[in-house]
């Protein structure tokens, strides 16, 4: 009876943990090595806890000196292409609308059925800076705040961590929403290279049109009380089980 009694206590302990642990996934990027391979041959991990939303970039080959644009399609409406984006304010904006704020513009198509409401630009290097904005037509992108990134003023930290509130891309805390995002790899000018993550993109490197041509998927960590009843009902059913035995 003890031995079956500790053995419950673990299935419940296990249950608990499994239910208020964070989601993870984790992506690579699509081999594309034009500015050096720092985002292309690297990786991005998400995971959060209900509320916040904590990611890692792994660092490819090259030196991680220009930005990695996320774009994240987070609900309804959105945007097909960047070609309505014209804020030059500074770099990350300029990286975000595909321009260098003269003439000179690379347009991003988005894939099919994406169509992103926020971007996320990280730029370790040339901006010490990472942020998240709420895309709008026009010459001023709202911004939303920042999203923690670390280290910055730093090209060849082997990887770079940040974080956002899902509050920051229009969710809810422990919803069970889940958001699309593509990341596309882009000096602080406007001239974008072939490497992206996650997702992937095509064209030829410099100001010229590209296309998305694949998007990744995350789902934010559902309310811990759901999770929660349902772990332990499966608990309940085992343990059930074990008495009939």
């Amino acid at each position: 009876m003890l031995m079956r009694t500790k053995s419950c206590l673990v299935l419940v302990a296990w249950v608990v943990g499994l239910c208020l642990s964070a989601r993870a996934a984790t992506y690579s990027g699509n081999g594309n090595s034009g500015f050096g391979g720092a985002i292309g041959q690297g990786s991005l991990s998400l995971t959060d806890d209900g509320t916040t939303v904590s990611g890692t970039v792994t660092r490819g080959a090259g030196p991680y000196n220009d930005i990695l644009v996320l774009y994240v399609d987070s609900g309804p409406g959105g945007f097909a292409n960047t070609l309505g984006f014209t804020d030059s304010g500074d770099g990350s904006r300029k990286a975000i609308s595909g321009i260098d704020g003269g003439g000179n513009r690379s347009v991003l198509t988005m894939p099919s059925g994406f169509l992103p409401d926020y971007a996320i630009a990280l730029g370790p290097a040339s901006e010490s800076f990472g942020g998240a904005w709420q895309l709008l037509n026009g010459a001023s992108l709202p911004f939303v705040g920042s999203v923690n990134l670390i280290p910055t003023g730093n090209a060849s930290s082997s990887s770079y961590t940040f974080s956002f509130d899902v509050t920051q891309i229009g969710l809810s805390p422990n919803s069970a929403q889940s958001f699309r995002l593509l990341g596309t790899y882009i000096s602080n000018t406007g001239f974008r290279s072939d490497e992206a993550l996650a997702g992937n993109v095509t064209g030829t490197q410099g100001y010229n049109p590209f296309v998305g041509t694949a998007d990744a998927s995350y789902t934010i960590v559902p309310e811990p009380s759901t999770g929660l009843l349902f772990g332990l009902a499966a608990f309940g059913a085992v343990f059930g089980r074990r008495r009939r035995n």
